[in-house]
């Protein structure tokens, strides 16, 4: 049985769309395969992880999975929504539901009427959207990608004995815009599920900014941690910095202090209007970890220049 989303992403019912966000974040940056590779058990986890956040990460999916649970999803593309009270139908879900009670519940006879005392007649199984969620390297969003997309759809179909509601499979291709912002919605016209009439809801696809071993998202730009030797941030001197494209050099000033950060203009991600935002260069100063006698013997001299520490 899968287990409950909020429990795989570690937060409460109750958890706001901040702390469900940041949950995932921070989950994805410890189980993502470029940081966990050949790790069969990270990538099952990320993978699971991403399910839960496709779901309970979008306010509509969410409801439909609190008051679903699991089968949130046939819910959805059975015309599920609102409960008694809301001027809508209730699917019952007990130890003997399921998709097959959903079907008795709304395709058992002509006219049935659904619990709820609504009325559920064949002509009003409309086209129905899908939503589905890709998470995408920056390298990608850099310079724009396409993606090959497998889904199932249930469309209404009409048979001898009335309408049922058919599982077709799906693949699609989705052009990324070089520069889509994280969270950005893409539209797909005719690519959900069929209603009986043929015609087809739309396909919806978020796109997420994959987590990145180098770089992270901060506001508008990009940042990266760059090792700067404890030598070239006393007396300065210039560094290789790590870009989405390949690297560039960059002038450290004498003098610099761990945890500085220094703006590389147009050096970050793409922008979806043009141009590219900014890439922050983050200082991490570094010592020798097994230091020879030689400097050994210089840090000594510099440590007798210097005297106590304050």
């Amino acid at each position: 049985m899968a287990r409950d989303f909020y429990e795989v992403l570690g937060v409460k019912r109750g958890a706001d769309d901040k702390e469900i966000k940041s949950a995932y974040r921070r989950l994805a940056r410890k189980l993502h395969p470029d940081v966990n590779p050949n790790d069969k058990s990270a990538e099952a986890k990320f993978k699971e992880i991403s399910q839960a956040y496709e779901v309970i990460g979008d306010p509509e999916r969410r409801k439909l999975y609190d008051q679903y649970g699991q089968n949130w999803e046939a819910a959805k593309n059975f015309g599920g929504g609102p409960g008694p009270g809301d001027g809508g139908f209730e699917f019952q879900f007990g130890h003997e539901g399921g998709i097959g009670s959903v079907f008795e519940q709304i395709f058992g006879g002509a006219g049935r009427a659904a619990p709820g005392g609504v009325r559920f007649g064949f002509d009003e199984i409309g086209p129905q959207n899908v939503d589905k969620v890709v998470d995408v390297p920056l390298e990608e969003i850099d310079k724009g990608s396409k993606r090959m997309l497998t889904y199932q759809t249930i469309d209404a179909a009409r048979a001898r004995d009335g309408v049922t509601r058919v599982p077709t499979t799906k693949k699609v291709e989705v052009s990324i815009p070089a520069g889509i912002e994280d969270g950005k919605k893409l539209r797909v016209p005719g690519k959900g599920s069929a209603g009986v009439n043929g015609r087809a809801g739309d396909l919806f696809v978020t796109v997420h900014w994959a987590t990145h071993p180098k770089f992270r998202a901060v506001g508008d730009h990009l940042e990266v941690e760059v090792p700067v030797p404890f030598t070239t941030a006393a007396l300065g001197g210039e560094i290789r910095v790590p870009t989405l494209r390949g690297t560039v050099t960059m002038k450290i000033p004498e003098g610099t202090q761990g945890g500085q950060t220094f703006r590389l203009a147009g050096q970050g991600i793409a922008r979806l209007q043009g141009g590219r935002c900014d890439l922050m260069a983050k200082v991490k100063v570094t010592v020798p970890k097994r230091p020879s006698e030689d400097q050994r013997r210089l840090l000594r001299q510099l440590a007798e220049l210097e005297g106590p520490a304050a």
